[in-house]
């Protein structure tokens, strides 16, 4: 099981009534691709990942928004100047930062999705758009979601049955990179996925 994957080869043998391993290199493929088709419709991650990521100066010195989501930090750091990529860089470590919106204010186990430094810690964040790399970040990145796991078990159902049948394997649409969908979804999923689980957008 990869670390980006939503669910596991396991459970989807038990949805599927599948009693062996002989579908397991095909329903790993699937599993990978309906995981990436979601993360690519909401821009958030629905697999926690545990690592640092680093970060560009932005336009608010106390507020790094994560999109992607954040749990906890076990590290959170700063510099005024450029840094160089693959971890070698130096920092300040940070400590006076809260995980907003506070746990009350979000969807039941959702994560944060932005980090926020005290006004009164005497510290801020590189800003401006200037300084590269310039925040360091190490903790839990995004957050499972059952109802997600839902709709990514049951686009990999309607696969599997597909396949079973005689049908096409599951096709990407997207080769250029952009927003993969599989066929595989229902069109009421998607919207749900975009609407209830997505991204904000602006304008």
């Amino acid at each position: 099981m990869a670390t980006t994957d939503i669910v596991t080869i396991e459970s989807v043998r038990l949805a599927c009534g599948i009693a062996d391993t002989a579908d397991d290199l095909w329903l790993g493929g699937v599993i990978a691709a309906v995981s990436e088709a979601i993360e690519a419709v909401t821009g958030r991650w629905f697999a926690p990942r545990s690592a640092t990521y680093y970060f560009d100066a932005t336009g608010d010195p106390y507020t790094l928004e994560v999109p992607q989501g954040v749990v906890s930090l076990s590290y959170l750091g700063y510099a005024t100047s450029d840094q160089p990529d693959g971890g070698t860089g130096t920092y300040t470590a940070i400590t006076a930062y809260y995980l907003d919106p506070p746990a009350q204010d979000r969807r039941a186990g959702a994560p944060a999705t932005r980090i926020t430094l005290s006004q009164t810690g005497g510290v801020q964040f590189p800003w401006g758009w200037t300084v590269k790399r310039g925040i360091k970040a190490t903790g839990v990145f995004g957050a499972a979601s059952p109802r997600v796991s839902q709709i990514a078990t049951a686009a990999i159902i309607r696969a599997y049955r597909a396949r079973s049948s005689g049908g096409a394997d599951y096709a990407i649409i997207g080769p250029d990179g952009g927003m993969k969908i599989l066929r595989d979804f229902a069109p009421a999923e998607l919207a749900e996925l975009r609407d209830m689980f997505g991204v904000p957008t602006v304008g």
